[in-house]
C-alpha cells in the first residue's frame, strides 16, 4: 500500500523551494527546518498501515451508533488476546492500547477496550501468540456481542486490509541508558599539576587542595 504522504510531501518540497528562492537568509533557515520536520512527519510509520487518519471515530463513538461509523477507516492496535483460524478466514481479538506518531500500541496499563479484527488469511498463533503487539489497518463493520470468560462483552469489528505485527520489545533490564553527562575518561583525583604524593598516595592529592 503506498503512502499518502509522499505526493504531498512532493508539493509541500516543491513550495517550499519557490518561497527559499525569494526569501532572505534567516528565513530560510526557518523555511528549512520546516521542511525537514514535514517530510519526517510520516517516517517511520509501516507502509501497510500509512497514512495514519487524521480522524476517525474511537470505540465509544461506535458503540453509540454502529451504522453511523460504518465503512470509516481506522488504524488500531494493542496487544493480542485471542487468534482464531476458520474456514472463513481469521478472527484476531485485540486489548486496545493507545498508539504512537508511528501507530505503535504505547505500553500501558489501561485500554480503551478490546476490539476485534476479521481477515481472509491465515494467521499462524504461533507468531501472532498472546502478548504480542499488532496494528490494524480496517474498516469498521459495527458490532457484535462475545463474552471474555464469562462477562458479556460487545465488540467493535473491523474488516481487516492490513496486519502489522511489531518486534519485539528488549526486556527492560536489556533498554540501555546512557548518561548524556557522563564522561569516560573523568578523573576524580586528576590533578592539573601532575601526580602527587603523600599521606593519600601517590595519585591521590590532599582531598581539600585545589
Amino acid at each position: 500500500m503506498r503512502s499518502e504522504c509522499e505526493p504531498a510531501a512532493g508539493l509541500r518540497v516543491a513550495m517550499i523551494m519557490q518561497i527559499l528562492a525569494i526569501s532572505p537568509l534567516g528565513s530560510r533557515l526557518l523555511v528549512t527546518a520546516g521542511l525537514l520536520f514535514l517530510l519526517t512527519g510520516c517516517a517511520g510509520v509501516p507502509a501497510s498501515l500509512a497514512p495514519l487518519p487524521a480522524a476517525a471515530p474511537d470505540r465509544g463513538q461506535i458503540l453509540a451508533d454502529p451504522e453511523a461509523a460504518r465503512g470509516e477507516v481506522v488504524v488500531w492496535g494493542g496487544v493480542i488476546a485471542g487468534v482464531e483460524n476458520t474456514a472463513g478466514g481469521t478472527r484476531l481479538e485485540v486489548v486496545a492500547r493507545d498508539l504512537d506518531r508511528q501507530g505503535r500500541p504505547q505500553e500501558a496499563d489501561r485500554s480503551p477496550g478490546r476490539f476485534r479484527a476479521l481477515g481472509s488469511g491465515f494467521l499462524d498463533p504461533q507468531i501472532y501468540a498472546e502478548g504480542r503487539e499488532v496494528t490494524v489497518r480496517g474498516v469498521v463493520q459495527g458490532v457484535e456481542e462475545g463474552t471474555i470468560g464469562d462477562y458479556a462483552y460487545t465488540f467493535v469489528t473491523l474488516q481487516a486490509d492490513a496486519v502489522y505485527l511489531w518486534p519485539r520489545r528488549p526486556p527492560p533490564s536489556e533498554r540501555y541508558y546512557r548518561d548524556p553527562f557522563y564522561d569516560p575518561f573523568y578523573d576524580p583525583f586528576y590533578s592539573p599539576w601532575g601526580p602527587r604524593s603523600g599521606l593519600y598516595g601517590r595519585y591521590h592529592p590532599h582531598p581539600w587542595y585545589w
